[in-house]
Parts: C-alpha cells; sequence; structure tokens
C-alpha cells in the first residue's frame, strides 16, 4: 500500500481548511466511503463521510473558528496500514490547550477504514 505523500497535511486539513466545500471534498477523497471515526472522549462512532464530514464541522465552527484553535502534528509514525497522528491544539496566546492521538487504519487504496481519537493525552 502507498499513501499519497501529503496524506498527513491532508488528513490534517479535514479539520482545519476554513472552507467548507474543500474539506467535505477532502473528506470524501481520503476516507472510504464506509470509514469510521472513534472517538473516545464522547464514546461514539461515526460512520461514513457525511457523519464524518458532519461531526468535523461541528468541531471546525466550535474550537478552530470560535475559540481561534490551531491543530498541528508533534509526531507522526507510519507502519505500513496504519499511522499514529499525535496533535496538539494550541491558543491565541501560543498555550497548549488539548492533546490527542490519532491512530489511523487505511485500506490498500490508502484511504481511511477506521481512525481511533483519543483525546486528552499528554
Amino acid at each position: 500500500m502507498n499513501a499519497p505523500l501529503n496524506f498527513h497535511e491532508d488528513y490534517l486539513a479535514t479539520w482545519t481548511d476554513p472552507d467548507i466545500d474543500q474539506r467535505r471534498h477532502t473528506i470524501e477523497k481520503m476516507w472510504a466511503p464506509d470509514g469510521k471515526l472513534v472517538i473516545s472522549s464522547i464514546g461514539t462512532a461515526l460512520r461514513g463521510t457525511a457523519e464524518i464530514s458532519a461531526h468535523i464541522t461541528r468541531v471546525h465552527d466550535d474550537m478552530i473558528t470560535s475559540k481561534q484553535l490551531t491543530f498541528s502534528y508533534d509526531q507522526q509514525l507510519d507502519a505500513e496500514h496504519a499511522l499514529l497522528l499525535r496533535w496538539s491544539m494550541t491558543a491565541p496566546s501560543g498555550e497548549v490547550v488539548g492533546r490527542g492521538v490519532d491512530v489511523v487504519f487505511r485500506d490498500a487504496a490508502g484511504r481511511v477504514e477506521t481512525a481511533y481519537m483519543f483525546m486528552g493525552v499528554n
């Protein structure tokens, strides 16, 4: 399996791109149609690109638009079909206000099959 060279950047852009249509397009390109996003902090699993896109839009509106937080990667590790992304949320003051880890599993075409999001990781 060969993931696109800019997979990490595109995955982050699904959360951070200010253009809602571009975010949806990137989600539909990167995620398998029946992909699953499991979010530990709210104990839920979202299925399919429509549910995932709706959730990401809510997070973007709350965290990025309203609170002006920025998201960045602290660490990225690849192992065949699996990818670990450790990320931080940073306030406009520069203070890191949250951290998390996404463990992403990709299919043979490099699209996200399942992603597990763990928030509150230090």
